[in-house]
């Protein structure tokens, strides 16, 4: 009998909340970034949440 195993995604998606903590910022701020297209989230639901790269990158390009 074979058991298949499920290959790790990476790091786990960020609450809002988690993303304004590493920015600084107020939450409300994320949702206006993520309305503005400058810091792209991922739907599921009625939730939004973002990918650990993507907050990477935006750092990155901030810093610029």
């Amino acid at each position: 009998m074979s058991t298949s195993t499920v290959p790790a995604l990476g790091s786990p998606l960020l609450t809002a909340e988690q993303v304004a903590a590493h920015l600084a910022c107020s939450v409300e701020l994320v949702y206006k970034l993520r309305r503005l297209g400058k810091l792209p989230a991922v739907k599921l639901g009625a939730l939004y949440r973002w990918r650990p790269e993507v907050l990477r990158r935006y750092l990155d390009t901030a810093e610029e």
